[in-house]
Order: structure tokens, then C-alpha cells, then sequence
């Protein structure tokens, strides 16, 4: 691939307790079944499990791997060996903060993210397409993804009107 191309191998989440999957995409064949994809999982959780509540970067088996702990998950991000450390950092970095922006700055942790799996992924798309990075703005991608219910008292207010509109043609028609 072309060196201005940054591309990303795989992307996962994995509780930080036992290393199990809580979410995984893998963008080349190098990881082709399942069996290959959690033999890897738990290389890496293995070798990055015994940091606390920060962010790091290894090389393992040719990959390079950045990653960043929370309370209850680890998120990794993952690119070949030649790829820019800082570049998949600050592009893991954009997807963290664009989680944050989307549930209001809420703690990153495994129930918001599975509570949340529609933004979840709809941000790891609009971060990465085929293994590519095509976005790392993290206020351009919550734009994207971004599309809120409306307050309740919007809802209440909206709910509200189409019931007294209801009321209303319901009583012409009864005339």
C-alpha cells in the first residue's frame, strides 16, 4: 500500500478482567477465522493487560499495537510495523473522543459501550473503511454519527401536538 495510505489491520475491545471480546473488526485476511482472531486478542491482552488506566504502544509479531485502558476495557487499535505510532494514537484518541462527545462525556467503560453499540460502531466506520483511515477529526465524525433522539420535553411537547391535531381533526370530521 502506498506509504501516505495510514491503514489500520484490526480494531477490538476486550474487557480488561479476563480479555475477553466485547468488540472486534478485522480489516485483513491475516486474521481470516475466528481461532487466528482470539489467539491474537489474548497475545496482545497478555502482553498489555498490566497497565492501569493509561495509553501505550508495542510491537508484537510485526504489529504495531496502541492501545488505552479504562475501568473495565482495554481498546486497541492495530497497524503493520511500518505504520506511524502517533498517527494510529491520534486517530485512537479521535475515537475516544468522539464516544465521549456522543454520550456526553460519559466515562468510557463496557456497558456504555454495549449499551451504545449503534454509535459505537457507526464511529469506527466513519473513522475506518476497508482498514483505511479516512477521518480523525473527532468533531466532523460525532456530526456524522451523531443523530440524537430529541430531549423528552421536545418529545413531550411534540407528542403533545399531534394529539391536540388528532383531537382537532377528529371533532371536524364528527361535525
Amino acid at each position: 500500500m502506498s506509504s501516505f495510505l495510514y491503514t489500520v489491520t484490526s480494531f477490538f475491545i476486550l474487557d480488561n478482567s479476563k480479555g475477553e471480546r466485547v468488540i472486534a473488526k478485522y480489516y485483513n485476511n491475516d486474521f481470516d477465522t475466528l481461532q487466528k482472531q482470539k489467539a491474537f486478542e489474548k497475545k496482545v491482552f497478555d502482553k498489555t493487560s498490566k497497565v492501569n488506566f493509561g495509553g501505550e504502544i508495542t510491537l508484537l509479531d510485526n504489529y504495531l499495537v496502541v492501545y488505552k485502558s479504562f475501568s473495565n476495557i482495554i481498546i486497541y487499535m492495530v497497524g503493520d510495523q511500518n505504520q506511524n505510532e502517533i498517527a494510529l494514537l491520534y486517530v485512537l484518541n479521535s475515537f475516544i473522543d468522539t464516544l465521549q462527545n456522543l454520550f456526553e462525556n460519559s466515562q468510557i467503560n463496557k456497558k456504555l459501550i454495549l449499551d451504545g453499540i449503534n454509535y459505537t460502531l457507526l464511529t469506527l466506520d466513519e473513522i475506518i473503511d476497508g482498514g483505511i483511515i479516512m477521518e480523525s477529526d473527532s468533531a466532523v465524525i460525532a456530526d456524522r454519527v451523531g443523530i440524537k433522539a430529541p430531549d423528552n420535553d421536545d418529545l413531550d411537547e411534540s407528542i403533545n401536538k399531534a394529539v391536540t391535531s388528532v383531537k382537532e381533526q377528529l371533532f371536524n370530521f364528527l361535525k
